[in-house]
This record gives structure tokens, C-alpha cells and sequence, in this order.
């Protein structure tokens, strides 16, 4: 392998080896290669460490893991500072290599301002995201780059603009299964939305389960979680609810934040289907998963559940769930 690279190199190719999906980066993994970066500088020490490829490529790593983690709340002033220190950089970038690190630190930007209810900064980010794919010349960077800006439009109700992302993605060519099961199923969220055009949403979502049959053990459960989401919008209350389940159950041990969504999903949809013991059990699974993570998107499911749930307040299993996650609440930070 080592020769190959070698000999390519001399004739202008690249050899890169990723992986099919994104799975979270194994604990001892990144920090090996963290110190790597930190601690072993390349050969010129005294360069703008975001002109490394390696360094923005750990750096982005390092978001996704603790969003994954904590959510994206106490991530907001690192994820704010990267956008600062790039968009002073990026008209200064040629090599490619860079270029498309700098897309991948730019999209989990934007997971991170998501989550944390800054959509319009991370809306930002995401087009500088797409922006240095581009230039890049890396199709599956900006299939990346567009399915991040898919996501912040639903969350912004521009779900018009949702669709049009997700087309636009999918439009593009040799992207690797995983990023055709999320962006249908960003599509399909999206279609979900959208009065009228409901009947579309199916099939890119039936699509986007069937692709994540062969996906990864967390990419397979959050993408299951994901697409459960929109079988709920739908009113596939019963196949949602069981998908929700599903992920929720798998997904714990890699993302207390992914678990905590699934948890409150699946409880608004158990208080729609009417299943009020079921619901219950469910808030009373978000309501101890709280203290682990500060996210806006799980703040605001959680005002969800306890408006959704009010109505049943007289069932004392619901009464006492709605008293402890009312207890469990984490206050907003004010952060701008």
C-alpha cells in the first residue's frame, strides 16, 4: 500500500481510505492522533495550524465527538471560534487535501450550531462547508456539505428549501451508500413537511431504510432513528414507534445526545398513537437522560412532550413522569 501511494503520488493521484459511513472515532484512536497534531507539528511548526490537513481533520473529529457526547450547547463557543479562524483562511487555501478538511470541520460546525439552536450560524457554516467542498473537487464533501444544509432548513420550517438541498445532493455522482440513505431521508423528512406533498415523502424514506441495512452499527441505528422521525410526521405511528425504540436501544452506547432525541421522539409519538403507560415510561427515560447533555433540539422536544402530555396530567403514571422531567429540565444558557 505504501509503494502504491508512492508511485501515484509522482503521477499526481491521491490515495485516501475512508470509511463507508461516519462512525464515531474509537476513544484511543482520536486521541492518538491528536497528539499527533498538537504535539508533533508538521515541517513548518510555524504555519496556521488550519492550513494542516491532519490538524482540521482532528479538529473536526473532536466536535463530533462530543457532540455525540454532550451536545452541542457547550460546544457552541469552540464551534463559533473555527468559523472565525476559517472564514478569515479560506481565501487563502489552494491545496485540496485542506480544502476538503476544512468542508469536514465546517459540517460538523453546523451539527454543532444545529443542535444548539443557532440555526442561522450554522446555515453559515454549512455554506462555507459546501463552499470549500467544492473547491475541493469532492462530490460526497459536498453531498456532505448539502444534507447539513437539508437538515438546518427543516429545523428552520424552510422546508421548500429542504427538499431542494436533498435534490440537489442526490443529484450528485459515485456517493457512497450512506450518504444516499441520509440525504433520501432528508428528502423525505422534508417532503413530510410540506402540506400537499406528503404523498411523496414514502418512497425516499422507505428507500433510505432499505440503504441502511448495509451501514455500519451506529450509522444503521441513527439512520433507522432518523427515518422513524419522519414515519411519525407521516402518522406511521406503530412503524414509527418500533424504529424509534429500535434506535434508541442501539444507539446508547456511542450518543447519549442521539439517545435522548429517539427517547423524546418516540414519547410524542406514543402520546399521539394514545398510548399513554408506553409514553410515560418514555419521559420518564428522557427525563434521567438530561443531566448528561445541554441541547436546544432536546430542550425544545422536551417543551413538546410536556405541552403534548398536559391533557393526560390526570393519569398519575403521566403525572408523575411529567413532575420529573419538569425537575430534570436543563435552563438555556443565552448563549448568542
Amino acid at each position: 500500500m505504501g509503494k502504491a501511494i508512492e508511485l501515484l503520488s509522482r503521477v499526481g493521484w491521491e490515495v485516501r481510505i475512508s470509511p463507508q459511513m461516519e462512525e464515531p472515532v474509537e476513544r484511543r484512536e482520536f486521541l492518538t492522533a491528536a497528539g499527533a497534531v498538537i504535539f508533533i507539528p508538521g515541517n513548518n511548526a510555524s504555519a496556521n495550524p488550519y492550513e494542516d490537513a491532519d490538524y482540521v481533520s482532528t479538529l473536526a473529529d473532536s466536535l463530533a465527538r462530543g457532540r455525540y457526547e454532550l451536545g452541542g450547547v457547550p460546544l457552541t463557543p469552540a464551534a463559533l471560534g473555527h468559523v472565525h479562524r476559517i472564514r478569515d483562511l479560506a481565501d487563502r487555501v489552494r491545496n485540496a487535501r485542506t480544502q476538503r478538511a476544512i468542508s469536514q470541520l465546517m459540517y460538523q460546525v453546523t451539527l454543532v450550531l444545529y443542535d444548539a439552536g443557532k440555526l442561522s450560524k450554522a446555515e453559515y457554516a454549512g455554506r462555507l462547508a459546501l463552499d470549500m467542498a467544492i473547491l475541493g473537487a469532492d462530490d460526497d464533501a459536498q453531498a456532505r456539505a448539502l444534507d447539513g444544509l437539508s437538515r438546518v432548513s427543516q429545523e428552520k420550517g424552510e422546508y421548500a428549501r429542504g427538499v431542494a438541498y436533498a435534490r440537489k445532493g442526490l443529484a450528485l455522482h459515485d456517493l457512497p451508500d450512506s450518504r444516499v440513505a441520509s440525504l433520501n431521508m432528508r428528502l423525505g423528512r422534508s417532503l413530510a413537511s410540506i402540506h400537499g406533498r406528503e404523498v411523496d415523502a414514502p418512497a425516499p424514506l422507505d428507500l433510505a431504510l432499505n440503504v441502511s441495512n448495509g451501514l455500519g452499527a451506529f450509522a444503521q441505528a441513527a439512520m433507522i432513528g432518523d427515518v422513524a422521525i419522519g414515519l411519525g410526521q407521516l402518522k406511521r405511528f406503530g412503524e414509527a414507534n418500533r424504529l424509534l425504540g429500535d434506535a434508541a436501544e442501539r444507539i446508547g452506547e456511542w450518543s447519549p445526545l442521539f439517545r435522548a432525541q429517539y427517547l423524546g421522539r418516540q414519547a410524542i409519538t406514543t402520546l399521539r398513537a394514545g398510548q399513554i403507560d408506553f409514553a410515560a415510561d418514555r419521559i420518564n427515560g428522557i427525563a434521567r437522560a438530561l443531566p448528561f447533555i445541554s441541547s436546544a433540539r432536546v430542550n425544545k422536544r422536551v417543551r413538546e412532550i410536556l405541552h403534548a402530555s398536559a391533557k393526560w396530567n390526570h393519569v398519575r403514571e403521566v403525572r408523575e413522569a411529567r413532575e420529573r422531567l419538569e425537575a430534570m429540565q436543563v435552563p438555556e444558557t443565552g448563549l448568542s
